[in-house]
């Protein structure tokens, strides 16, 4: 039976909220698109994907009580809520290390390492909660409290998250005011002596996407980054790493040979060509099956403060790209697997996000594009990673499908974004 999008109003769960009704082999099927968050839900296989769609940009681009730690201003500065996870591969085992600013006082910082079986090591969980003076021009801390897992290597972490804290600090207020991407020789004897520190102004608090030994290897990397959404967002205490070598979920995806094809144009001249496996349970969001969620939105143009932290005028702003990457409510975003690729009027984004608790990997792919008003459009499409990687041509197609207004003076080269992760 086909499917048809049924709206009833009265089952709104919240103002952000609307809960769309499908009628499948006779049977209802709940879907829940949160236009706060982004958050789709289902009484099916989309129960609790978390899914980027038609969030209103004011969420996620203006930071109220933004700020930065002590002692220097970066170009971007920290939204609270806001954390990064790095990799430290000085470890014999495998190892965490990530950071959160709570508000300009407080912060917390933890280290986790999964068990490892075979050495007989057992998991590490440990977390500083501190505050510190905001008024110093260094970190000076004004208090603490630790939450360990009780192990006899707690000590020597607790000492390793307090180094990492003041060293990574005191690096990056030396480095002092940087662009978008900086390269800065450094003495470092954690990562072996001579380093070179790689400053990005997408990653939060502070700046240092990696860290290369003297043989360019590296030693030290962001492996996520994001913001908490809530007081319940368990986001940044419960990361784990992500899960090596393992056997991406199965989802099912059919697709029939001969579809009808229609090209669907919002109001603000957006267009996009969908074939008949879509439904539209709103006006800029599309479904396919159980595999995939499309949505077309807006950017306003930012403030002052925000354009000025791109390398030119011709750049897409940091901050853009910091918020279309983040990980949150206990979906995360592999920064060592994304990349950017410039467009002649914007950039495509395209990162990849596991979900713990149901085990799912999925392809976000985001479209860019300038608006003549100094704002942007963007396309963002998810999809499960299996049925991505299978039918990655139909996919892409529809991206490519993908028409905006047209703007005046647009050309190749226009607006640029930093590539990602690496150089």
């Amino acid at each position: 039976m086909k499917k048809i999008p049924v709206y009833n109003s009265a089952e709104k769960e919240s103002s952000d909220c609307e809960t769309v009704k499908f009628i499948r082999a006779g049977k209802f099927v709940n879907r829940t698109v949160c236009n706060a968050t982004g958050r789709l839900e289902s009484a099916g296989l989309f129960r609790r994907l978390i899914l980027t769609v038609c969030f209103p940009a004011a969420v996620f681009f203006s930071a109220p009580g933004a700020s930065a730690l002590p002692g220097f201003s970066p170009s971007v500065k920290d939204a609270p809520g806001e954390f990064v996870y790095y990799q430290d591969r000085t470890f014999e085992r495998e190892s965490y290390i990530g950071f959160l600013m709570y508000d300009e006082k407080t912060y917390s910082a933890r280290y986790y390492a999964p068990s490892d079986k075979k050495a007989g090591k057992p998991e590490l969980n440990v977390t500083i909660y501190f505050t510190v003076d905001p008024a110093e021009n260094h970190i000076e801390l004004t208090g603490e409290k630790i939450i360990s897992s009780r192990t006899p290597e707690d000590g020597e972490i607790i000492n390793y998250i307090h180094d990492m804290l003041y060293e990574l600090s005191a690096r990056r207020i030396k480095a002092g005011d940087i662009p978008d991407k900086a390269a800065v020789h450094d003495e470092f004897m954690q990562f072996g002596g001579n380093v070179t520190v790689f400053y990005d102004s997408c990653v939060p608090l502070f700046n240092i996407r990696r860290i290369e030994s003297a043989a360019e290897k590296i030693e030290f990397s962001v492996v996520t980054a994001g913001q908490l959404r809530s007081s319940e967002d368990k986001t940044f205490a419960e990361f784990k790493g992500f899960p090596k070598n393992s056997t991406k979920k199965k989802h099912l995806f059919k697709k029939t040979r001969k579809t009808e094809a229609a090209e669907y144009t919002l109001s603000d001249g957006q267009k996009i060509t969908l074939d008949s496996l879509w439904q539209q349970p709103m006006e800029n969001v599309w479904l396919c099956q159980d595999a995939a969620v499309l949505s077309l939105g807006t950017i306003p143009p930012l403030s002052a403060p925000d354009k000025s932290a791109a390398e030119n005028a011709n750049s897409i702003p940091p901050l853009i790209l910091r918020r279309l990457m983040q990980s949150s409510e206990l979906t995360y975003s592999n920064w060592e697997s994304a990349g950017i690729t410039n467009t002649s009027d914007g950039c495509i984004i395209q990162s990849f996000f596991y979900q713990p608790e149901t085990e799912n990997h999925t392809v976000n792919i985001k479209k860019i594009t300038a608006r003549n008003d100094g704002g942007f459009y963007f396309l963002t499409l998810s999809v499960f990673q299996s049925v991505y990687e299978k039918n990655r041509s139909y996919f892409d197609g529809i991206i490519k499908s993908y028409k905006t207004p047209p703007v005046p003076g647009a050309g190749v080269g226009m607006l640029s974004a930093p590539s990602f992760p690496h150089e």
